[in-house]
């Protein structure tokens, strides 16, 4: 059973005689090894009265044993009103692939509207990565080499919260704590221009979750927190596909980058859908996640 399930389970999959954390140096960027894996499930970061405890809470992936591992953070997409850490798309190829490269692998959820909106999808985020960097040292992870990834909404999300600092520093924490970021076709990076769209779909799941004051919109927008001098990480962007909106709102929020002295890369990935870009990682010889593995070895060797 998952829910409530927050002590380790170990899952012995493989013994291999490679000291933990030191696999991602040897394996290609492609290699999926087996490797003896711990599992925390159902890790409560925050609770709230009256909430579903699962919504406020993460999964961990570990090599087994490991110690001062790097860090992937999964922040997991759907409309910002569905989805869940465990999903398959989200968690199973991702958590072996990343832990058989030496990383620790940490799944979170977030509340979801209509339940609630704006702000509280990314306060409960910044809230689960203050616990990793608090507490994923007992769980073999190194929380000086955080980094976070999310698709779609979650895309989004990961992207607010290395850019406005606020959220971060509410839970007595700096934006510096994130080495690096990966989106994976996110298209809420500038929320006014996708309101401004003749999809009433579209404009709907906007609504639900940013509301209808304008002023709000602009202030979930992470194209208008992208400054220089506030230790924003590397960027990793890619869009899918002829999704336009994504391509023009990933290309936008890059500029912006740029302009404040913050690495990043834009990459098309035409052979990939919305789906497929995020399902797609950690599968045997998936070149997105060759490049995200490049990236990492670049900006944070």
């Amino acid at each position: 059973m998952r829910k409530g399930t927050s002590s380790l389970l170990v899952l012995a999959l493989l013994a291999i005689s490679l000291p933990a954390c030191r696999l991602w140096q040897a394996a290609s960027p492609t290699a999926v090894i087996p490797a003896p894996m711990a599992v925390g499930l159902d890790i409560p970061y925050a609770e709230v009265e009256g909430v579903d405890p699962n919504l406020l809470s993460l999964d961990v992936y570990s090599p087994a044993p490991a110690s001062d591992c790097p860090v992937m953070v999964m922040i997991h997409g759907g409309g910002w009103r569905q989805g869940d850490k465990a999903n398959a798309d989200v968690a199973a190829d991702k958590s072996q692939y990343f832990v058989s490269q030496g990383y620790v692998f940490v799944s979170v959820n977030y509340r979801l509207s209509p339940e609630v909106v704006h702000p509280v999808h990314v306060q409960d985020v910044a809230a689960s990565l203050a616990w990793v960097y608090r507490n994923i040292w007992s769980y073999g992870g190194d929380p000086e080499r955080i980094f976070i990834m999310g698709h779609s909404a979650g895309a989004h999300l990961a992207a607010l919260v290395a850019t406005a600092e606020r959220y971060l520093e509410a839970n007595g924490l700096d934006i510096s704590i994130l080495k690096v970021v990966v989106l994976l076709d996110g298209a809420g990076y500038d929320v006014p221009y996708m309101m401004d769209n003749d999809s009433v779909i579209l404009r709907s799941l906007y609504e639900g979750a940013f509301g209808a004051d304008p002023a709000i919109w602009e202030d979930a927008s992470p194209v208008n927190h992208v400054e220089a001098g506030k230790n924003i990480p590397p960027f990793l962007l890619f869009y899918a596909g002829n999704r336009e909106d994504s391509q023009v709102n990933s290309q936008k929020l890059a500029d912006l980058l740029t302009e404040a002295g913050v690495q990043n890369w834009v990459v098309s990935a035409p052979d990939k859908n919305h789906g497929t870009i995020n399902g797609d990682i950690g599968k045997d010889g998936d070149w997105v996640t060759e490049r995200i593995m490049e990236f990492l070895e670049e900006v944070s060797p």
